[in-house]
Order: structure tokens, then sequence, then C-alpha cells
């Protein structure tokens, strides 16, 4: 898998969780744009020197044929009919997640049958099936046009890191492949590789490889911080210190005592 599919895969991540929190964003847009800009300035960017300015041009050409202008929504169109596709089909196909959302209760807790399930989501929401449709071509659109507006921005930053991490040489090497009908093979099917069910199709059809670990995350955490002191409860705490993060967070002592002792409790696993 090239370099290029590699990003194009964490990218897909990234627009998955970006469908995820899109309600929540949608609630703050100006906060979470503020919160992306600021994470943006974390990453320091070292202007290019002389050597690879120079060889920005042939950087560029090998990019015109690794990346052709329509790639990156292929690429996303394809990984939306192989994976995010059917993972929000399933879900709209789904009476019981549909109930859950309409009620704002797990439906799973009122031990309802399907057929139940189904005669109360015709009562609350009969257009559950023809919502979550809408939703999912919405989505699919959506992330069309997303990639579609990132893909020149994509192009440029490529041709930035082939200039920095390859020479003269390796460039002239990598452009003579990628003008060989083999090199243009590779560089079309590559991206339908990296986009390929098969992919998720093995990772959970042996989910311990890559889940099983996830179980060992809270030993992990328990005994790393073994060695250090425990986060204090509101109870633990003095008067004045009470009073001085009451002043500090708006809360009520009631409020911070309730949530403080929420998190106790998870942190015991009581």
């Amino acid at each position: 898998m090239t370099l290029f599919n590699k990003i194009v895969l964490a990218l897909g991540g990234a627009v998955s969780l970006a469908i995820i929190q899109a309600p929540a964003m949608a609630q703050d847009n100006d906060a979470e744009m503020e919160a992306f800009a600021d994470l943006g300035a974390m990453f320091e960017v070292e202007p290019l020197t002389p050597e690879q300015e120079a060889r920005l041009p042939r950087a560029r050409a090998i990019m015109e044929k690794v990346l052709p202008e329509g790639t990156l929504a292929d690429v996303m169109g394809d990984s939306f009919d192989g994976i995010l596709g059917p993972m929000m089909e399933m879900t709209n196909n789904d009476p019981s997640a549909a109930l859950t959302l309409a009620l704002g209760t797990d439906a799973s807790s009122l031990d309802l049958d399907e057929e139940a399930t189904r005669e109360a989501l015709t009562i609350v929401d009969p257009a559950w099936r023809e919502r979550g449709e809408a939703i999912q071509g919405a989505t699919q659109a959506m992330v069309t046009n997303m990639m579609t507006r990132m893909e020149p921005m994509m192009r440029n930053v490529m041709t930035e890191l082939y200039a920095i991490y390859f020479g003269d040489t390796q460039l002239a090497d990598i452009e003579t492949f990628f003008s060989t009908p083999s090199g243009t093979a590779y560089a079309r099917q590559s991206y339908a590789m990296a986009s390929d069910p098969r992919i998720m199709a093995a990772m959970f059809a042996e989910p311990e490889i890559l889940f099983g670990t996830m179980t060992e995350i809270p030993v992990l955490i328990e005994e790393a911080g073994k060695n250090l002191p425990s986060a204090r409860n509101y109870a633990d705490l003095s008067g004045q210190e009470k009073a001085h993060l009451i002043e500090l967070t708006g809360l009520s002592g009631e409020e911070l005592e309730t949530n403080m002792g929420i998190v106790a409790q998870h942190v015991s696993g009581k």
C-alpha cells in the first residue's frame, strides 16, 4: 500500500468520526471550528529547502499520475459502498436502534419483541426507515463533496512530501515506474484495494486480534497509575477547597458531590 493510500485511509477514519460526531458539532459549529484551528496551530511546518523546492516540478508530475483529478471522490465512493454504506444500512434496518433514537431510551431495556418494536415505531416515527435512507444518501453526497474539495490540498501536500522525502534519483525512478502501464495500473488499483471490504471482513473475522487487547486497557491503566495518588472525592476536600471549586466551576456543592461520586464509582468499578 502506498503512502498516499495510508493517508486516504486515515482521512476515511476521520470522515467516519466526523459523521458520528456531526449532530453534536452542529450544535456549536463555531466552537468546533475554533478547536480545530487550535489543533492545526500545534503542527509547525518547516519551510522547504532550496533543494526540495527544486524537486517540486518532478514531484508534481508524479502526483499528477498518482492522484489524477477525481481520485479522492472515487476512493471515498468505493469506501462508502464497501464499508460505511453497509454499516449505515445495517443501522437503518434495525428497528430497535430507531426506537431508541425516537424515545431517547434504550429500546432493548423495554423487553419488546420485533413486532411490538415496529408497532411502537409506527406510532412515534413512522418514517424512520425512509429517514435513514435519506440520511445515508445525504451523507454519501457530503463525503464525496468533502473529498472533492480536499483533493487539490492533498495533491499539493503530497507533492511537497515527495520533494522532501525522495531525492532526485529516487523521484526519477518513481516517475519512470508510474509512467509505465504497470505503474498506472498500480496507482489506480491500489486505491480500490485500500477500500476493499475484504479488509473489514478480515478484521471482524478474527476480532480478538484487533479488539481483544482493548479488554486489557483498564488493567493497563490501573497498573500504570498504581503508584500515583488517587483522584480526590468531594468528601476529601477541605471546606476552603470545596468553596473554591464551587467558585471556579460554577457548580453547586450537591452537583460536584454527585458527579465526583459517579466518577469515583466508575474508576473503582463499583
